[in-house]
């Protein structure tokens, strides 16, 4: 019962520091405040996440989890690989439209956050890579997609332009719908079709 109580407890303190990180920032969220939100004491707190630092990078990890999960149980149910493609595409540009202002964090003044959040997204990225370039190369050998190149260059320009038009989107206080750039996407998508 105690483990199940604490569990509770922590999911409970990263959806309040979420929130607050997204309001008032990195630097103007406290973890008094995260405490007092969360219904919980700030020994606990710290006991839990002894650095905001680490707080504010548990609630990115718990994020990307969201969004990956979400990805591999989504993408699966499109019977074609353009299909899971823009499933993808679509997921990841509404996961950022929804979930910016937490990653906008990272981009603005933050350096040793990045440093930290890039290592643990380095480890992810290459399974991203593979999965993706696993779908293309499938894709290739069904004849629904056309051998344009290697699979994996192909993957890595999807994703360098996914991450471009987010951190451009993101920096510029969001003055349009993503979904005009996730546009820009599915045609590059539909344009690798046989």
């Amino acid at each position: 019962m105690r483990r199940g109580t604490s569990q509770l407890r922590q999911e409970r303190v990263l959806e309040v520091a979420q929130v607050l990180f997204a309001e008032k920032g990195y630097h103007n969220t406290t973890m008094d405040e995260i405490a007092a939100r969360s219904g919980i004491g700030k020994g606990t707190l710290y006991r839990t996440f002894p650095a905001k630092e680490e707080l504010f990078l548990s609630t990115l990890d718990r994020a990307m989890e969201r969004l990956e999960r979400a990805i591999l149980e989504e993408v699966e149910e499109e019977p074609t690989v353009l299909g899971k493609l823009r499933r993808a595409a679509r997921l990841y540009f509404r996961f950022f439209e929804q979930e910016g202002e937490l990653f906008k964090i990272l981009v603005s003044n933050v350096p040793t956050l990045q440093e930290k959040f890039n290592r643990r997204v380095q480890e992810k990225y290459s399974f991203y890579v593979d999965q993706i370039a696993s779908m293309l190369r499938e894709g290739m050998d069904k004849g629904e997609i056309r051998g344009l190149g290697r699979p994996e260059s192909i993957t890595v320009a999807l994703i360098g332009a996914c991450n471009s038009m987010i951190y451009h989107w993101l920096l510029s206080g969001k003055p349009y719908p993503l979904e005009e750039d996730l546009g820009l996407i599915e045609r590059a998508i539909e344009g690798m079709a046989r």
